[in-house]
């Protein structure tokens, strides 16, 4: 069943965090991956919001793609130019890809060569994922620039729990000539093991574009490996990659564009990442590098664009746990980010250095602290700080509070791209709060309000330019003066409502304007998301999940109507190896569009087997 989760003020907190006091009283015994240190930590409540998200929850869902299943949680909206494979963007609480982190495995790949430093949700399926963590809220104290809305941190399959060998394999057919196949092998001894997991998606798909026909296909395969092993009884070495090669159609604004219909990006995505892990005791040491690159092709017209973005990263975080009720987390970064389009070329350097403390100041308040400094190349100096803090009024309700600030250095696209760039940008900054309550009823039973606000300074955005009699002439990216702001309220919960059925809700109230005062595109001000879990019968499980989505700003004078989706997933467990499963997107058929001009998936019905051995 879904979880809603309350953690640190951090993913990256190191494995070697002392258990604080609140440790005797936690939601379950969920536990948070710790990106940057490569471990997995106890559940800390000390402010910030996290969700998470398991395979269990992702196999039982009716999505395909983990932007869609994301939009079911509180606070998160997406909006895509059409099916699989095209541009498709996230938002957190109101802020976009541009203020998001996303790390597959521990590496950044939010790709150098976008037009804002962001992630293309496009191609990523819910297949061979074990893990998926949304940190909410301006993180840049840890993680620095652009991580003003949060980090979603995503965790392949990885290696079985047990000694032994574990081999996983599905395949699905459906609507649109759609197939998907997956394997996953992995394998775990006494020292170590490893994880390789494979999955290939092809479709037809639909026409991208509202006024076209023509279907627009996608063809992707991503790749995932991940290996570790005891050098020695204190230290750890280990080494995970990740790729993707993918092709897909998409449609010009308003059309299919012109015959012979050639508009589709390729796009091949290689990154990798290894660390070494030393435990001292109460001294805990990592070292990590990591290296991404994704070359993008854009052909539309018979005419090829390149987009080329590289980034290469050397981390190293620290912990010592100076008493029960005391911990330090410490580290420095170094990160090298390059684009290259053909005509225009771009590079920055950015050195890092961070700190928290995280205090058990009684047995009901925890206290957490982050600082951090960069240095960046074109932009020189930066402070962001945080401070959280947990109150548990009693033993199942706490108190969480937030502060923190941050910073969006602009992108090297925006800087220098010849047709839409502006060189004299400087750095966006923000500030954010949050305050939440959540009590738990147990067995199952849990219910949260959150308050958010957050301010951003001299918000970069892109801007039209016309000429004297109104005609658009083209447009750049500029800074809007002064203090644009997001601020609204999550509510959710979860009730077991037996041992058979589970009700999972959330609403989101959001209110984002800029400067100016004209709402951020996109962002709408209700989002209800409502779902049912069943285990049917003996073998049989489903779950059935409806979104409502109301009062989004117009675009480009364009009214955007409120949409309602509904969709299933049933599941028979054939053995206790196999399950058969049916998935059903869209049930209803309901038309409707995120981003105006294009089209979302009809009605799809898939119909699959998964087997492990």
């Amino acid at each position: 069943m879904k979880k809603f989760l309350a953690t640190a003020s951090a993913l990256a907190v190191c494995a070697a965090s002392p258990l604080l006091a609140q440790d005797a009283y936690e939601l379950d015994e969920i536990t948070v991956t710790a990106n940057k240190s490569g471990e997995a930590t106890p559940l800390n409540r000390t402010g910030a919001t996290v969700e998470v998200i398991t395979q269990e929850d992702l196999k039982n869902a009716g999505e395909t793609t983990v932007a869609e299943y994301l939009a079911r949680e509180p606070g998160i909206t997406v909006s895509g130019n059409g099916g699989l494979g095209t541009s498709t963007s996230l938002r957190i609480r109101g802020l976009g890809d541009k203020y998001i982190k996303v790390l597959v495995n521990g590496i950044d790949v939010t790709d150098p060569s976008s037009p804002q430093i962001q992630y293309n949700w496009g191609n990523m399926t819910t297949d061979n994922i074990e893990r998926i963590e949304i940190l909410k809220g301006s993180s840049s104290a840890l993680y620095g620039s652009r991580a003003v809305a949060g980090v979603v941190s995503i965790t392949t399959l990885t290696r079985p729990e047990e000694p032994g060998q574990k081999t996983t394999m599905s395949v699905e057919g459906g609507s649109n000539d759609t197939w998907r196949g997956t394997a996953t092998y992995g394998y775990s001894g006494s020292r170590g093991g490893l994880a390789i997991g494979i999955d290939r998606t092809i479709t037809d798909g639909f026409s991208s574009s509202a006024g076209g026909t023509e279907k627009d296909g996608y063809q992707g395969t991503q790749l995932s490996f991940s290996a570790d092993v005891m050098a020695t009884e204190t230290l750890k070495l280990g080494l995970t990659a990740y790729s993707l090669e993918a092709r897909g159609h998409f449609d010009e604004f308003g059309s299919d564009g012109t015959p012979p219909y050639d508009e589709y990006t390729t796009t091949k995505t290689r990154a990798a990442r290894a660390y070494g892990q030393l435990d001292l005791g109460a001294w805990q040491h990592q070292v990590s590098a990591s290296y991404y690159k994704n070359d993008r092709i854009s052909s539309s017209n018979g005419v090829d664009t390149p987009f080329k973005g590289k980034r290469k990263r050397v981390d190293y975080v620290g912990s010592y746990s100076v008493s029960d009720m005391l911990g330090l987390t410490f580290g420095t970064d170094w990160e090298e980010q390059s684009y290259d389009s053909g005509a225009d070329t771009g590079k920055t350097r950015t050195t890092g250095v961070f700190g928290e403390v995280q205090y058990a100041a009684t047995s009901a308040l925890d206290l957490s602290g982050s600082v951090r400094y960069d240095h960046h190349s074109n932009f020189g100096d930066h402070v962001t700080g945080r401070l959280a803090a947990a109150y548990q009024l009693t033993g199942a309700t706490t108190l969480r509070a937030t502060a923190a600030t941050g910073f969006r250095a602009p992108s090297l696209y925006e800087l220098n791209n010849t047709l839409y760039g502006n060189p004299n940008l400087k750095p966006e900054e923000s500030t954010s709060f949050e305050l939440g309550i959540e009590h738990d009823f147990g067995v199952g039973r849990i219910i949260k309000a959150t308050a958010f606000y957050t301010e951003i300074d001299d918000l970069i955005d892109f801007r039209s330019l016309y000429d004297d009699t109104g005609a658009w002439i083209g447009g750049r990216y500029q800074t809007i003066p002064g203090t644009s702001t997001s601020q609204g309220i999550e509510l959710s919960g979860q009730w077991a409502i037996n041992d058979q059925l589970g009700l999972y809700a959330n609403y989101t109230y959001t209110d984002a304007e800029d400067a100016n005062g004209d709402r951020l595109l996109r962002v709408p001000r209700n989002d209800v998301n409502i779902g049912l879990t069943a285990d049917l019968a003996a073998r049989w499980s489903g779950e059935v999940n409806v979104r409502y989505v109301a009062d989004r700003p117009a675009e480009y004078g364009v009214e955007m109507k409120d949409y309602t989706v509904v969709n299933l997933g049933v599941a028979y467990a054939i053995t206790d190896q196999a399950q058969a499963y049916l998935r059903v997107e869209n049930l209803f058929d309901e038309e409707y569009q995120t981003a105006e001009g294009f089209n979302t998936q009809g009605q799809a019905v898939y119909v699959g087997l998964r087997a492990s051995f």
